[in-house]
């Protein structure tokens, strides 16, 4: 079973920071070039002339931005194929490492942890009968709604009428009579508060309180007064579905062993986390939303160099972060970006843990397959050279009266043209392009940005409908070698 490390990195709100510390690129003073890639400019002049005539694209900052960091990516795609048309130039490390690092993790937990699978069909047995996998209960209840402000006398008001209804169906009285009469659920008037059959967990499912009480309430008996988010309840369950034992046997046993695996997994890496002491620095959540936010960002070496975790015999820092980031998707780092400061401390100290598991894997002499990673990295390079050729970037055509440069320029353009049309989808190169961008001098300049929204809500007609050629959504690069989906870790969820 592949989860050890749940947040494996395979591989946003804005903050500000010191001139002395500082996580972002200096700004140019001027605002008529919005961005540059080794030698080539786009203007502002330009990238409005490009989307103006599709007023279907908002014109808004975050999709200006990502089309200059579309023009960047494959300017230096188109220059690096130029160069070289086997794109043995690149250097596609960023993009692999990720992967074969996971694979490291799958063998250290292979050798570190050890669990006795074995189970005779009594024991899995009594394990089944106990979690009752599969289950389905069939429930009517009353719902009696408690005001968000009540007071202590309106709520015990309420409680002691939950109380007599209890007391009423336990005492016989028709169950889908008292929900007719006194539940304040819609359409229970009807329903007699029929609930159907439901699952005790997943899609179906009721609120967990409700749930619990339900799968623990025998069939023809009534529940005890249950509070949950909706108000309070009492519970009838009428029937019980659960499969057959012989008929799901080995898939239960399956899921058994896979319980147990994950449970084994739990604990070494729990005794990780209390061993490494790990402690999220001051500052960290902040850093980690600016860099999710722009993961294209050269950092100083100071700010490289910043500690986010401390812990027992090492630290991750910002550049570490920052190369995790740039492996993740658009809507992965958006994630990070909307989280809870709680949540993203929770999600650096797990990055910290991949670390040290890495490193142990190593120390260990944990090597990846080469066979293994010398076919992932020849796929990987065959299908970039493909997906070159398939841009019209490889080669790029120089018409007469042309040199390189501006052959390069109008291949780009002729590109994005054809994603802004909907002819052509858009090829993210993830960690591909943050490789290009390592190689070749590259920038993108956030001051020229309100210029070509400016630019653009002039030019177009008013109320423009908002929108994409065929639903796409113009992002930054993606991160993910090319053919291999991402797995792995999963950003913490965004708060609500």
């Amino acid at each position: 079973m592949r989860k050890l490390v749940a947040t494996l990195a395979l591989v946003g709100g804005a903050v500000s920071f010191t001139a002395c510390d500082s996580f972002g690129q200096a700004m140019t003073s001027h605002t008529d070039v919005l961005a540059r890639a080794a030698g080539h400019e786009l203007s502002v002049e330009a990238a409005t002339n490009l989307l103006v005539p599709y007023p279907q694209v908002p014109a808004k900052a975050e999709v200006v931005d990502a089309i200059a960091n579309l023009w960047v990516d494959f300017t230096l795609l188109a220059l690096a194929a130029s160069e070289d048309s086997t794109l043995n130039n690149i250097d596609l490390s960023p993009a692999l490492t990720p992967y074969f690092n996971q694979q490291l993790v799958f063998k250290l937990r292979d050798k570190v942890i050890s669990v006795d699978t074995t189970m005779t069909d009594a024991e899995l047995r009594a394990l089944f009968d106990k979690e009752q996998p599969g289950a389905t209960v069939r429930a009517r209840h009353v719902l009696l709604q408690l005001p968000p402000d009540a007071t202590p006398a309106q709520r015990d008001s309420v409680l002691a009428l939950a109380r007599s209804i209890r007391d009423q169906a336990r005492a016989g009285a028709d169950f889908a009579e008292l929900a007719k009469k006194w539940s304040q659920e819609p359409g229970a008037a009807q329903s007699g508060g029929d609930l159907g059959y439901f699952p005790f967990e997943g899609p179906g499912a009721m609120v967990a309180p409700f749930s619990t009480v339900a799968f623990a309430t025998k069939v023809g008996e009534v529940s005890d007064v249950v509070e949950t988010t909706f108000g309070l309840h009492i519970i009838k369950v009428e029937d019980k579905k659960v499969p057959d034992f012989e008929t799901t046997k080995e898939q239960f046993r399956q899921a058994a062993v896979a319980s147990k695996l994950a449970d084994a997994e739990k604990t070494y890496l729990d005794q990780l986390m209390a061993e490494k002491k790990m402690v999220v620095q001051d500052g960290a959540v902040e850093v980690a939303r600016e860099l999710a936010r722009k993961p294209e960002q050269r950092l100083s070496r100071r700010a490289s160099n910043r500690a986010l975790v401390k812990y027992e015999g090492g630290e991750f820092t910002a550049a570490e972060y920052l190369s995790i980031m740039q492996s993740r998707g658009v809507e992965q780092r958006a994630q990070v970006s909307e989280a809870t400061d709680d949540d993203l401390k929770d999600w650096l100290q797990m990055l910290s843990r991949d670390e040290v598991l890495i490193d142990r894997a190593k120390a260990a002499g944990i090597a990846p397959d080469k066979a293994e990673e010398d076919s992932l990295k020849s796929q990987a390079h065959m299908q970039l050279v493909q997906m070159s050729k398939a841009t019209g970037l490889n080669p790029v055509q120089v018409a007469p009266g042309q040199d390189k440069k501006q052959a390069i320029e109008a291949a780009v353009m002729t590109y994005l043209t054809s994603v802004l049309k909907g002819e052509m989808q858009i090829v993210r190169l993830g960690a591909v392009g943050y490789s290009l961008r390592e190689k070749y001098d590259a920038e993108v300049f956030e001051k020229a940005v309100p210029a070509v929204v400016s630019q653009l809500e002039a030019k177009r007609p008013p109320a423009a409908p908002a929108g994409f050629p065929n639903g796409m959504e113009p992002q930054l690069p993606q991160g993910t070698p090319p053919g291999q989906a991402p797995a792995g870790g999963t950003p913490p969820a965004g708060g609500q």
